[in-house]
């Protein structure tokens, strides 16, 4: 392997290492040697030749066949002239073949190294199919990704004389060879494209390109399928074979795992961050659970001796300032609860009063927002051992949430109780309201979700969940748009 002086051109023939190191030119310059960062990028034609990753010009005269140029930027180029006697019969033949199998077999090392060496998911994939590009000897390749929240197929990254127009280009979920590979997991290849009817030419249409044959397998990440691979058009008019299937699948398991990777990495910093924010959270709602304390002390002196002096406090502004410290008080109560473990206080219960006295509570709020609120509970029902004050904040949360869900008057809130298989007991706090449709309902227990703007905190539901699952319970929902939602609460009877 050589590496070039960039000021005065002197080669230096070094070794590849696993770490970085120098070599001082004769005329002062420190040549950093870099470990193997970026891909082996094939050189096939003689002249001048630009490094794909830095746009570095190198003189190949001014080397042989076979050999190795070790870019500043950490790029490799392999200079691999075509030899004419390599296509003679005989030896010469098999040697021909084993040095493209060698070929394939680097670019299948590559794909493992580049896991390794490249965090940035955008430039490791775009990398990963110029190199897949290079070793299965196609004209193009692209790696397709399913996009569940918009319910179709996007061009991810893409190599080819046509790779502009494509980046970003969608098709319909089920579309072409590359949606039918997704659909059904399996990979294929379709060596004439005209003749198949899956092939869609919308791609075709969009970039001008014109497609012969595909080659398609699928990335399957955890049982998965999250998109796929595709490799169009075989050079010098063959056709792609088992081999090449073989190479495309080894490489589609090494894109899932990068995937895999980023996804687990990022989960982990999402972890992390949200740990920290909990201990943060933890201090500064103490500190103003105090506060508010005091806020609720003063106010009643307040209105105490206003009363005494003046009569009767103006309703309005003090029922403001009480409901405004009323939620920061429930703001800061489920921080409280969402940001440390806790073990339920159980103690034997009647569930239909305390739910009831949740409807008392609620009906100044229902009558305001012209809401009927009512409450239909199983009387056969047994007093249960639970955590009151827990479950009371989960049903307080729902039925809150279902009524500033009924955006017209005269909709409805219902609870009701019941048992299910002798082995939970059941709430449910059913809405006429606007309902969800599948993107909200997916993200609906994650903390600081709102879908109500200013008015929500984003946790209330977070910590029912919390809550009940704390209980060995489980909640459940179901929504139509514009027609409501049910939440289920399954509360397992202890004995």
């Amino acid at each position: 392997m050589f590496i070039e002086c960039s000021t005065c051109g002197k080669r230096y023939h070094t070794k590849t290492s696993k770490k970085k190191h120098e070599i001082e030119c004769s005329c002062g310059e420190k040549l950093a040697v870099l470990p193997w960062l970026s891909y082996r990028q094939s050189v096939t034609q003689p002249g001048t030749v630009e490094c794909s990753v830095c746009k570095r010009e190198y003189d190949l005269s001014k080397y042989r066949n076979n050999t190795e140029i070790a870019c500043i930027c950490g790029n490799l180029l392999a200079v691999k002239f075509p030899d004419e006697h390599d296509t003679s019969p005989g030896r010469r033949k098999t040697d021909h073949m084993s040095k493209q199998l060698q070929a394939k077999l680097h670019g299948l090392i590559d794909t493992c190294r580049l896991i390794h060496f490249i965090r940035d998911i955008d430039k490791l994939l775009l990398l990963i199919v110029r190199v897949t590009t290079e070793m299965l000897d196609a004209e193009g390749c692209s790696i397709i990704l399913h996009d569940k929240d918009n319910h179709d197929l996007v061009f991810h990254s893409v190599t080819g004389s046509k790779s502009s127009t494509l980046e970003q280009f969608r098709l319909a979920e089920g579309e072409g060879v590359a949606g039918n590979v997704i659909r059904s997991r399996e990979p294929l290849v379709v060596n004439n494209v005209e003749m198949d009817s899956r092939f869609s030419k919308r791609a075709d249409e969009t970039s001008g390109f014109s497609t012969r044959n595909i080659l398609c397998t699928p990335l399957i990440v955890e049982g998965d399928c999250i998109g796929a691979l595709e490799l169009v058009n075989k050079q010098k008019e063959e056709e792609f074979n088992e081999e090449d299937l073989f190479l495309g699948e080894a490489v589609s398991n090494q894109i899932a795992i990068a995937i895999h990777n980023v996804q687990l990495t990022e989960a982990a910093l999402k972890a992390e961050r949200l740990a920290a924010i909990g201990q943060a959270v933890t201090g500064v709602a103490h500190c103003v659970k105090n506060m508010l304390s005091g806020l609720d002390g003063g106010l009643y002196v307040l209105e105490s001796d206003i009363e005494e002096k003046y009569g009767k406090i103006p309703e309005r502004g003090y029922e403001m300032l009480g409901r405004n410290i009323q939620r920061l008080k429930d703001l800061v109560q489920d921080m409280l609860t969402y940001s440390k473990d806790r073990m339920p206080e159980y103690s034997l219960t009647n569930l239909n009063e305390l739910i009831e006295s949740i409807v008392d509570l609620m009906k100044t709020k229902a009558n305001e927002r012209k809401v009927e609120l009512t409450f239909k509970p199983d009387e056969t029902i047994d007093d249960i051992v639970i955590d009151p004050k827990g479950i009371y904040r989960c049903v307080l949360n729902l039925v809150s949430n279902a009524i500033d869900a009924c955006e017209t008057e005269g909709a409805s809130v219902t609870l009701h109780t019941r048992t299910s298989d002798s082995k939970f007991i059941v709430v449910e706090v059913e809405d006429q309201g606007s309902g969800m449709d599948e993107k909200t309902l997916q993200s609906i227990f994650q903390p600081f979700f709102s879908n109500k703007g200013s008015k929500g905190t984003g946790l209330g539901l977070s910590v029912t969940q919390k809550i009940v699952q704390e209980h060995g319970g489980k909640i459940e929902v179901d929504s139509v748009p514009g027609k409501g939602s049910t939440f289920t609460i399954y509360l397992p009877i202890k004995k």
